[in-house]
C-alpha cells in the first residue's frame, strides 16, 4: 500500500511561527542588552582612562608642592617681581608653595575659568638640579653645566635658606656659571631672606651658599577648568605652567567641567575648603589635597554611565609635609 503524505496543517505552522518569533525576539532582546552593556563598559574604561591620567598629571605637581631642596627649608627668599610686585605664578609668600583659589576664580592666564569651579596653584623645585661650588654676589659656578636656561626661573638653596630669581645669564667654559642680575624680572641684586611682610625690592639683604648648596628650576603649575579651545560648548581641565618667565595653558584633558578642593590641616587633621583657609601661615600646613573632577555632560551624551561613575576623586599627599 501506498503511504498517504501529509504536511503540516496551518495552525501547525502558526504556532511554529509565533515560538521562533518569540525565540529570535529573545535573541534580540540579549544582543541588544549585551549591546548596550558594552556600549556603558567602554564608556567607563574611557572614564577610568580620564581619571587614571588626570591622577598621574594633577598628582605629580601637588606631592612636590612648596618643596624647594636642601632639607626643604620654609624660609623662602623672592626676587621676582613684574611692576614693583610679584607676580601671582610666582608668589610663595602668601601659600608657601601651594594656594586654592576659590570660584569665582576669574581669568588665569587670560582664560576665564568655570563659574563655580575652583583652581589650585602650585610651586616647587623640580627636575634635575645643580651643586653650587662658589658664588660671589652676582654668579654661581656651579659643579656641571647648568640645568637651568637664561630667561628660566630657578631656585638656589642650602640648609637654611631658599632664593628664587630668573637667570639672567648661563656662561663659563662648561655652561656652569649662572648670573642673576637686576634686569628682566629680577628687581634685587641680593638673594637674602625677607620676612614677607617686609617684601619689596631692593631691600633684600646679601647672602652666602654654604656648601651642598643646590640650584634648580622653579616649577609653577595652576589647575583650572575652562571651556576647551577645539569647542567652546565642552569644558577642559586646564595647566598653566611657567616657561622662561611665563605661563603657558595647556588643555590636559577635554570634557571635565567642574573642579573642586579641600585641604587637610596637619594641626586639626580636618579638611578644609580654600575659602575657609584664612588664618596666618595656614597654608604651610596644607598636608594633602582631596580632588573632586567632574566629567562634562556633553561627553556622556547616549552613554548609559551612572552618575556615581561621572565624578572622579583622589586624595594626594605633600611628600615633603609628611613626617
Amino acid at each position: 500500500m501506498n503511504k498517504q503524505l501529509t504536511g503540516f496543517t496551518l495552525v501547525e505552522l502558526m504556532v511554529a511561527m509565533v515560538l521562533g518569533l518569540l525565540v529570535l525576539g529573545g535573541a534580540l532582546t540579549v544582543f541588544l542588552a549585551n549591546q548596550t552593556t558594552g556600549r556603558a563598559n567602554q564608556a567607563l574604561a574611557e572614564i577610568q582612562n580620564t581619571a587614571r591620567m588626570a591622577h598621574l598629571l594633577m598628582a605629580h605637581d601637588i606631592r612636590n608642592a612648596g618643596f624647594t631642596g636642601c632639607g626643604n627649608s620654609p624660609r623662602v627668599a623672592n626676587v621676582v617681581a613684574v611692576a614693583g610686585a610679584n607676580p601671582i605664578w610666582a608668589n610663595w609668600r602668601d601659600g608657601q608653595g601651594i594656594r586654592g583659589l576659590p570660584a569665582p576664580v576669574g581669568a588665569i592666564n587670560g582664560r576665564n575659568a568655570n563659574d563655580g569651579s575652583e583652581a589650585l596653584r602650585v610651586l616647587y623645585g623640580g627636575g634635575r638640579s645643580n651643586t653650587i661650588r662658589l658664588y660671589d654676589g652676582q654668579t654661581l659656578t656651579l659643579n656641571s653645566p647648568s640645568v637651568v636656561g637664561a630667561g628660566e626661573l630657578a631656585i638656589a638653596c642650602d640648609e637654611n635658606l631658599a632664593s628664587i630669581f630668573q637667570v639672567s645669564q648661563v656662561g663659563g667654559a662648561a655652561q656652569d656659571q649662572v648670573q642673576h642680575m637686576v634686569a628682566g624680572l629680577n628687581c634685587d641684586a641680593n638673594l637674602g631672606f625677607v620676612a614677607p611682610e617686609d617684601w619689596a625690592c631692593g631691600v633684600h639683604p646679601a647672602r652666602n651658599f654654604n656648601n651642598g648648596a643646590m640650584l634648580m628650576r622653579l616649577e609653577s603649575v595652576a589647575w583650572f577648568v575652562a571651556p576647551s579651545l577645539d569647542d567652546a560648548n565642552v569644558s577642559s581641565l586646564f595647566r598653566a605652567s611657567l616657561i622662561n618667565g611665563g605661563q603657558l595653558n595647556e588643555e590636559v584633558l577635554f570634557g571635565v567641567n567642574n573642579l573642586q578642593f579641600a585641604y587637610l590641616n596637619g594641626d586639626t587633621m580636618a579638611f578644609q575648603t580654600a575659602a575657609a583657609v584664612t588664618a596666618a601661615n595656614a597654608w604651610g600646613r596644607v598636608i594633602a589635597v582631596n580632588v573632586t573632577l567632574t566629567l562634562d555632560p556633553a561627553i556622556l551624551q547616549g552613554t548609559e554611565v551612572p552618575a556615581n561613575a561621572r565624578t572622579i576623586r583622589f586624595l594626594v599627599s605633600l611628600r615633603n609635609r609628611l613626617g
